[in-house]
């Protein structure tokens, strides 16, 4: 019993050292992207950056944002986890985690809005756009999610029950 009790002592420690330095890393992460939108808007130009970054991020934010949201609020997400790692049995995203991708993803939008120059009332620089390798990226991979859901959609009477989507689950663990 006093094993199970000083065992039952270190996982608590473990926990909130885990949850005290989740919230250290949002708040360090976090506050790394303030530097870009801030010195574009102190110097009211978007030069030196290029549109690339900003896009492909909001790309990669957008994701990361979903899958976080899906492992901490999607019941059937978090069983089918559970199913897959019997002696972990609890995903490891947290509230911070989450908190972290949104947050990235609103300041990555308002980065890549500040290439709008006339929204911001920027100096204009003309002819600065995105590569085309950027492009296709971003819109090919939207591409293949659209065409993914689209393929749900069809072979399924209800698309909405979770199921339905099973089968895009390609990549398992072995």
């Amino acid at each position: 019993m006093a094993t199970l009790l000083a065992e039952s002592g270190w996982v608590s420690l473990a926990r909130t050292l885990s949850w005290i330095f989740g919230w250290v890393y949002f708040l360090s992460w976090s506050g790394s992207f303030y530097a870009q939108p801030w010195l574009n808007i102190k110097r009211k130009t978007t030069a030196g950056l290029t549109v690339d970054f900003p896009l492909l991020n909001v790309l990669g934010f957008m994701c990361y944002t979903t899958s976080t949201a899906a492992f901490l609020f999607n019941d059937e997400v978090r069983a089918q986890y559970a199913v897959r790692h019997p002696s972990a049995p609890r995903p490891t995203v947290r509230p911070n985690d989450f908190a972290f991708a949104l947050h990235a993803l609103v300041i990555c939008i308002i980065t890549f809005t500040q290439f709008w120059s006339s929204l911001w009332g920027f100096r204009e620089i003309r002819g600065k756009r995105a590569s085309r390798a950027a492009v296709g990226i971003f819109y090919g991979s939207l591409l293949g999610i659209l065409l993914v859901a689209v393929i749900v959609i069809i072979r399924n009477d209800d698309p909405l029950n979770p199921e339905a989507w099973a089968g895009i689950d390609v990549v398992r663990a072995s």
